[in-house]
């Protein structure tokens, strides 16, 4: 039996394979600046891992909460932005369908069009924009917070700023969560101020083979940011 699909359900197919081929693109472009760009001073290679693959964060006093690493959130992505155009492909056959009629070119319009906006904008995200990323800056700790659509890509325009002063932060410090069962190990960063305790940044999936490396990592990154906010 043949599938037959309409111009709406055709282009999310379509754009899926274009979308993929954007992923690799960009992809291959951000590694070949990790790898190619500007040497990272001692600094900064303290405080990559803890960065996810942010490449606004690179070499900069910086961390990032974040689940996923940079290819994880470019395949979520396109995975986004090809839903939403299934979506709406769905809904505007469905009402040509119950109208007896072919998919309208607005209809066919608007599905790329938001596709090709979603999937702009989350590669964006993806590379630019954590759900919560922590600065040093003028001795003081600037907290960025955005609201989540789905896993690590945030909405447009949620961006919220905390900033806490020197004084009210007491000490940043290293949390380990050692392996149970395989490689379910964390390390996470914390601050600790006036108002609690706060995460601000965790690497997962660490083996106890990696457990040491990633322990003198997370102590390197939280001596780093106590010295640089003091």
């Amino acid at each position: 039996m043949r599938l037959k699909l309409d111009d709406n359900e055709r282009g999310a197919f379509n754009y899926l394979i274009g979308g993929a081929v954007v992923v690799l693109l960009v992809r291959g472009a951000a590694w070949l600046f990790d790898a190619f760009g500007p040497k990272l001073s001692p600094d900064g290679m303290a405080l990559r891992l803890f960065q996810h693959g942010y490449v606004g964060l690179r070499g900069e006093l910086a961390v990032s909460d974040a689940s996923s690493g940079l290819s994880e959130r470019m395949v979520l992505a396109v995975v986004l932005a090809v839903g939403v155009a299934f979506i709406l492909a769905f809904i505007f056959a469905t009402i040509a369908r119950a109208r007896h009629q072919r998919a309208g070119r607005l209809g066919l319009w608007i599905t790329r069009s938001a596709l090709l906006i979603t999937l702009a904008w989350s590669l964006y995200a993806a590379m630019e924009l954590p759900l919560k990323e922590t600065r040093i800056r003028n001795g003081s700790m600037q907290v960025l917070d955005r609201k989540r659509i789905v896993s690590d890509i945030p909405w447009p325009f949620t961006t919220s700023e905390r900033l806490l002063q020197r004084d009210s932060v007491q000490r940043v410090e290293v949390i380990e969560h050692a392996p149970v069962k395989g490689c379910d190990g964390t390390v996470e960063l914390d601050i600790v101020s006036s108002m609690g305790r706060e995460r601000i940044s965790r690497i997962n999936g660490i083996c106890p083979e990696g457990r040491m490396e990633a322990l003198r990592a997370g102590s390197d990154a939280s001596a780093l940011l106590d010295r640089e906010l003091r």
